[in-house]
This record gives structure tokens, sequence and C-alpha cells, in this order.
């Protein structure tokens, strides 16, 4: 039986977890706390890739307080060789008595068969204490280690009429100084952002995580330019101290500004395609062979139209501004051809709203 006090320490353990968001990617968020007779003598995270796990951590603080005490970690321990060793191992040879799993790993190398060595082990073991907490915490996770391919956010910041710009196109700014600062926070739980070449173009955006709380954070940014249209003295050029540029193109647009942005530090991905257009789901294969787990796709309207026609979204954040922009030519937020009936609309669940100023921001699931 979980008690008050399991609930409590496993909190403490996702608190712990939740230091790691958007440094440990493609690894999951995981925290563990060790208690012995109502003391908590361990604790750790798991901070980034390479580093020692969670459990490791907490083990090695507690010492041989381990002995006989619990532990609660809020995702199963790896029972296979990565870049670091086994954490079942560790658990077993530190004596523990008891071990308070939040959530299995749907890693098909881990799944259930951590929990089952511990219970060969002749540990006290429990699952499932707020798993739920689990399942948001790790969402790019457990999606990308079972599809292989990036937990999909698509953001935007639309006016009351929903409008994304005017009919020049003029989009700065439609949300307040303190919406675009959280949506800076945002971007900096993400591995990569995804923009449109058009965006690039009009905005002339950096695209780098300059929340203070993301300090020495550097995010991929990939770039859909299907005709390779790139501006040669964008702003973002002088960002890759601060991370990665991609830019996928499609096999025809390849030329010598191709090897001009090569050798300013750009990386060119040229795909196939039997259209005009750059094939979305093939980005997102791309992406998820580079362990890139997680994208915030940030626009312009037409890649968020196709995102969401295409159904590759898993998450939406739309602010809304009380501003009334008009202009049958200006932007919407959703274009496309757009659905007969009101049953084939995009429904959102799980849907969270908030204020920041006057704004509302929307956070939905598809």
């Amino acid at each position: 039986m979980n008690s008050l006090k399991d609930v409590a320490y496993i909190q403490m353990a996702y608190g712990f977890a939740e230091k790691a968001i958007g440094f440990s990617s493609p690894n999951p968020y995981v925290g563990t706390v060790i208690v012995r007779r109502d003391v908590i003598v361990g604790y750790g995270y798991h901070e980034k890739p390479g580093k020692p796990h969670a459990e490791v951590i907490a083990i090695q603080r507690a010492g041989s307080l381990s002995r006989n005490s619990t532990a609660y970690i809020t995702l199963e321990p790896c029972v296979h060789w990565g870049r670091t060793p086994p954490c079942v191992d560790s658990i077993i040879q530190a004596g523990l008595k008891r071990v308070v799993v939040s959530a299995l790993d749907p890693n098909p190398l881990v799944y259930k068969k951590g929990i089952r060595k511990m219970n060969q082990a002749g540990l006290d073991v429990s699952v499932g204490l707020l798993e739920e907490k689990n399942k948001r915490l790790n969402e790019a996770y457990l999606k990308y280690i079972t599809k292989k391919i990036p937990f999909v956010t698509a953001k935007a910041a639309v006016s009351l009429d929903g409008k994304i710009a005017t009919k020049t196109f003029a989009s700065q700014w439609i949300s307040s100084p303190q919406t675009r600062k959280y949506m800076h926070l945002l971007r900096g739980e993400y591995d990569a952002i995804i923009v449109g070449i058009n965006t690039l173009i009009r905005d002339d955006p950096k695209l780098t995580v300059r929340h203070p709380n993301w300090r020495g954070k550097r995010i991929t940014r990939v770039i859909l330019d299907s005709n390779l249209r790139f501006p040669l003295k964008s702003k973002i050029l002088n960002t890759l101290p601060q991370g990665k540029i991609l830019v996928f193109t499609l096999k025809q647009a390849l030329s010598r500004k191709s090897e001009i942005l090569k050798k300013k530090g750009i990386e060119i991905i040229p795909l196939p395609s039997t259209s005009s257009k750059i094939d979305l789901k093939k980005v997102l294969s791309w992406l998820g062979k580079k362990e890139i787990s997680s994208v915030l796709v940030e626009g312009g309207g037409l890649l968020l139209t196709s995102m969401l026609e295409e159904r590759l979204v898993d998450k939406i954040f739309v602010t809304i501004s009380p501003k009334l922009i008009g202009g049958k030519n200006a932007p919407s937020f959703l274009q496309g051809k757009g659905v007969n009936f009101i049953k084939d609309s995009l429904p959102l669940e799980k849907i969270n709203s908030f204020t920041i100023d006057n704004d509302i921001i929307m956070e939905g699931y598809f």
C-alpha cells in the first residue's frame, strides 16, 4: 500500500526530475529520492546523456545508508548498457529493501524488465504511484522512444479575429512583452525549432533561447526551404555557437548557394520529393534518427497549416491577444482548404488556459 508519505517522497523525486527539463534529451527526465526511517539520505536526477542516472547518484549520496532503505524513482530503472551501466544492478547491490516506481519505461529494452529483475532479487517493488504525472513530464520521451520521431508542439500568436499578421505581413508584436518572454521560456524546453523560409525572410529571427532561465542552452534551428531562398545576410547566421542550423530543401534546388551556406556552417539536407513541397514526415523521421526528441513549430501560417492538416502536431500553444486586425488578405493562423463539416474539425483535448497581461494562452493536445 502506498501511504501519504510515499506520495510526498515521489513528488520530491519529480521535483528533482524537473531540474533536467530541456537538457537530458533524448533521455527521459528521472528523479530519485532514498529514504531511511523517514529521513532523506540520498537524492539525484539525470542531468544529461552520458552523466550518471538518477538512481546511481542518489545511491552514491546515501552510501551505506542505502541498505534497508526505500527508493522513490519516477521511471523504471534501466537494465541495459548504454552510455552508462544498468541502474538495476546498482539498486540491487546497494541493499535497498523497497522500491517505489512511478511509471514503467516504454523503451523495449527496459519495459517491465527492470521491475522483474528487482523482484527476482527479493526487493519489495510497487509501480504506478502518480503515473499520470510522468506521462506529462516525459511526453516527448514517450513518443520518441516508441515511434522514433520527435514530439511536435506548435505555437502561434493570434489576434482576437485569428490573424497572425496584417495584410502587409506585419506581425510585431501581436502578443505582449510578458507573453513573449513566457514563450522564450517555453522554447528552452525543446531540442529544436522549426520554421518555414517565409518566416526567415520576413521576420529575420535569430531563433535562439534568450530567457535567463536557460543560460547556455543550445537549440537546433530547422529551416524548411524547398527552393533554397535562404538570405545570405540573415541574422541567424551569426548565432551558430547557440545551436546548429539545419536547412531542409529539395534535391533539385541544390546549387552553388548550397555550397556557400555549407561554408558558413549550415547543414543542408536535400530530400527527394515528387512535388514542389518538402515531405514533413521525412523531416521528422530524419530528426528522430539524429536523437532530436522534441520540436517546436513556430511558423509561419503555411507551415502550421500543413503540419496540422497532416496530423503531425501533438500539442499546441495559442496566445490570443485582444486586438482586431481584420482584412481578407491578412494571414490567418489556420489556412488551407478547411473542412466541410464541424464534425471534421480538429478537436483539442486536455485543455489548459491562463492569462499573461491581457493575453490568453491556451494549451491543448490533439
